[in-house]
């Protein structure tokens, strides 16, 4: 090397710049690189969190329409025969008396002669508050196989039978709604007391009819009533007080 010639090689002070700068700028990629990654796996979490909430929430309404689906093929196929016997199954299975049974399974087996023959009806849902209003003004119209009409009582108690029918169905969801809460419950009029007359009152009447006129009353054709006075505490004081009246029409000896 001659003495006009540049010096080329580094100097150990310039070596270390170098390489500190080189090192740095290293550290500077492997940094922006760690976060870019880890921004990515940020961003694909946040994604596949909003895409499973996307699909529960779009399957929560498929399963309830699927459920109303199912609900509304049931309604449409259950006869009214098949609902009145699972009721009276469910009665018998509560351990209920065989007078309640027999009570619910002659008021509803009324109920389904009737809608299956003057309403052509025979599936629970097609039954609807004005079926169930056409069938009592029937029952009061239409005499039994007695020829007696039925009397308003007979047609409440069956209106009770009828009413707790369709709250079974609502309560088993065999029905959405209940078409009796639109009914206008059929009402019983106020019973009168039947007044028994004096003579009626009179103990010891003969069982056979005869005539005979007291003074002050009229001459009427007796009733039959027992000899013996009767063993109800409450009717003591009535016989008493027809004692004390009846002598007043005694007559004179």
């Amino acid at each position: 090397m001659t003495a006009n010639e540049p010096n080329n090689t580094p100097t150990p002070k310039k070596m270390g710049k170098t390489t500190l700068r080189r090192r740095k700028h290293v550290a500077e990629k492997r940094a922006t690189a760690q976060r870019t990654k880890l921004d990515a796996q940020v961003q694909a979490r946040a994604q596949q969190a909003a895409e499973k909430a996307a699909e529960a929430a779009t399957s929560k309404p498929k399963g309830r329409h699927e459920q109303q689906r199912l609900q509304a093929s049931r309604r449409a196929g259950t006869t009214i025969a098949r609902a009145v016997d699972d009721y009276l199954q469910d009665h018998a299975g509560g351990n209920h008396s065989d007078k309640t049974l027999e009570w619910h399974r002659t008021a509803l087996g009324l109920m389904r002669t009737y809608f299956e023959k003057e309403r052509g009806i025979s599936l629970v849902g097609e039954v609807d508050a004005p079926d169930i209003s056409a069938w009592f003004a029937s029952m009061r119209k239409t005499p039994t196989g007695r020829g007696r009409f039925r009397s308003e009582r007979t047609i409440q108690t069956y209106a009770r039978s009828v009413r707790a029918f369709c709250h079974w169905l609502v309560r088993r969801e065999v029905l959405e709604h209940n078409p009796f809460d639109r009914v206008v419950f059929p009402k019983v009029g106020k019973s009168l007391i039947r007044t028994i007359s004096l003579w009626e009152l009179r103990p010891g009447r003969p069982r056979h009819g005869w005539r005979r006129r007291w003074p002050g009353m009229s001459s009427r054709r007796c009733g039959a009533i027992p000899s013996s006075a009767p063993s109800c505490p409450r009717s003591r004081p009535l016989l008493l007080l027809s004692h004390t009246v009846l002598e007043q029409y005694r007559p004179s000896t």
